[in-house]
């Protein structure tokens, strides 16, 4: 089956784009073609470098935006374009690993999964490599049930059938986390998600991409879980673009300053057990919880998470 991989330019380094789509074009399983929308009409510099490889490139096609239209937009009209039953996500600062696509198709197709990801490794700014992500649950079943807690379905590994993804309406018009929402509504579709632990990318962390924006993806994240909770007790959602009560959420500063000090805490509990300080983890752990109602809540549903991959996990271990 023929890929597309789609990708959205919005504001990276030429060199990082240039590392992006490289590692594109060397994979052991070619796509047929690649999609890729600058998203930012100021960035003149990017703008040449895409002419640059379309040029060149014959399976590359490159839209220009005229305004920045976000990501979500981006993505469904990159999609829009492609001509591939199968498509693959991929970022404009990651690097992917030579035999994603080969190893993602092999699997999707042997296991009948509408879509599946894999797993990382991070790299900083300069492409060292400073980690890898714990591993990640595999099973359609398993990720099933813990999805309505919290998404372990990495977004720029997804590859996913076309079909699939119009058949929920692709991504929404959200500020951050439209892969989470996009996911939900697949599996309250009846479709197969699933997952591998091959770690078929490098995914770059940016100096500020741990912290920045965990407020808002918070926040967004309950919004789309309500959302999911009420698709599954009436077949529908009232999704909003512009949810009056989830922007005055979002754009209250004081409690953003509160629960990003909660969430300081949480992260120095999970140093702290990875190093097996557990007194230094539980104490920080009790900071983080009675920081705020919100870093409560975050709290109780990480835990809710851990414990349906904890009780399930043998149940569906995938063979």
């Amino acid at each position: 089956m023929e890929i597309s991989v789609i990708m959205s330019v919005y504001n990276e380094q030429s060199e990082q784009v240039s590392q992006s789509i490289d590692s594109i074009l060397g994979q052991t399983c070619l796509p047929a073609e690649f999609v890729i929308v600058l998203d930012n009409p100021k960035r003149n510099d990017l703008k040449k470098l895409l002419m640059a490889y379309s040029t060149q490139i014959d399976i590359i096609k490159v839209v220009f935006n005229k305004e920045n239209i976000g990501l979500a937009a981006s993505l469904n009209k990159a999609i829009k374009l492609s001509s591939s039953e199968l498509i693959a996500r991929m970022d404009a600062d990651d690097i992917s690993e030579s035999r994603r696509l080969e190893l993602e198709l092999n699997e999707l197709e042997r296991r009948r999964l509408d879509l599946i990801s894999g797993n990382i490794v991070y790299i900083d700014e300069g492409g060292n490599v400073i980690g890898e992500k714990s591993m990640i649950p595999e099973d359609e079943r398993l990720i099933e049930k813990i999805l309505p807690y919290g998404s372990t379905i990495i977004h720029p590994t997804v590859l996913m059938r076309k079909a699939a993804f119009n058949r929920v309406g692709g991504y929404r018009l959200l500020t951050t986390a439209e892969d989470y929402d996009l996911w939900l509504r697949m599996i309250a579709s009846g479709l197969k998600i699933g997952s591998i632990n091959n770690r078929v990318l490098k995914y770059r962390l940016r100096d500020n991409s741990m912290t920045s924006n965990a407020w808002k993806t918070y926040i967004v994240t309950k919004y789309i879980q309500r959302l999911y909770a009420q698709r599954k007790r009436t077949g529908k959602d009232a999704f909003k673009q512009d949810d009056p009560q989830l922007l005055v959420k979002l754009n209250d500063e004081t409690a953003r300053q509160k629960f990003n000090q909660g969430q300081r805490h949480f992260t120095n509990m999970m140093l702290n057990l990875k190093e097996r300080k557990i007194w230094c983890a539980f104490y920080q752990l009790s900071q983080a919880m009675f920081t705020t109602r919100d870093n409560f809540c975050y709290i109780a549903n990480y835990l809710r998470l851990r414990m349906v991959w904890v009780v399930n996990g043998r149940r569906y271990h995938h063979v």
